[in-house]
């Protein structure tokens, strides 16, 4: 049983941006894929946790982009999980090439209990004899993201839409970022040149629902809060600019 999964991809059209690189919902989704994938491989995926009445949440994510490869680049692609502490668990990601770490990431995780929604031990999760790789990519710790929005810009509203909803009936933690990115144009995009970008999720939204954007600008850096009409914060994401 590998304790990492490690692949050869090649960037397709499909996830790339108007300048022909690899887009960072494209990351978020190659990332998404590579941690499905290996999880349902060492036995802690969707249908075994159901199984038992537990099911995984994604809390946090931080990714670095140092380059981006383009489209139809051959690179190899990778993901593994921390040895976990009583209910969360990191999981790191890259994307590299031969040369350089062209974008490294990581997810804090916690296991949650399906039917009283709340956070469940790890412990006996993974399969008996495991050994976690101890290899570490994006090392910074996650940053504290506040969640008070009052005083600022609106940057847009978002109404939640049927392709934002995934298998489990709310919207997906992609669907977050193309959500935020969306609201600028590509020129903003270009002239930002996003070099990383931090997710906090907090509560689920729905098909329907419809979400204030707002933003903090500073000096290197765009902090969005995603809030809900009744002012409970869905999520917040920080963007650091080049």
């Amino acid at each position: 049983m590998n304790n990492r999964l490690e692949k050869q991809i090649i960037i397709p059209i499909s996830q790339c941006d108007n300048k022909s690189n690899l887009n960072i919902t494209g990351i978020f989704n190659i990332f998404m894929d590579l941690a499905t994938e290996h999880g349902d491989e060492i036995g802690v995926g969707m249908d075994k946790l159901a199984e038992k009445g537990l099911f995984w949440v994604a809390s946090k994510t931080k990714i670095k982009i140092n380059s981006k490869p383009s489209m139809l680049d051959k690179v190899f692609a990778a993901t593994w999980p921390e040895t976990p502490n009583r209910i969360r668990c990191n999981r790191y990601y890259y994307i590299k090439n031969d040369r350089q770490m062209l974008v490294e990431g990581k997810t804090e995780w916690i296991m949650v209990d399906m039917a009283s929604g709340r956070p469940s031990k790890i412990e006996g999760v993974y399969p008996e004899g495991f050994e976690h790789c101890p290899d570490v990519v994006c090392d910074e710790p996650f940053s504290r993201l506040g969640t008070h929005f009052e005083e600022c810009e609106k940057l847009a509203e978002y109404t939640v839409c049927s392709t934002d909803i995934d298998i489990s009936q709310h919207m997906n933690n992609v669907a977050y970022i193309r959500a935020v990115l969306g609201a600028f144009s590509t020129k903003e995009i270009e002239q930002m040149n996003i070099k990383e970008i931090e997710v906090a999720y907090r509560t689920q939204c729905y098909e329907g629902e419809t979400l204030d954007f707002f933003i903090k600008n500073e000096e290197n850096c765009r902090e969005i809060g995603i809030i809900k009409k009744d002012g409970t914060v869905a999520c917040v994401v920080r963007i650091v600019c080049g």
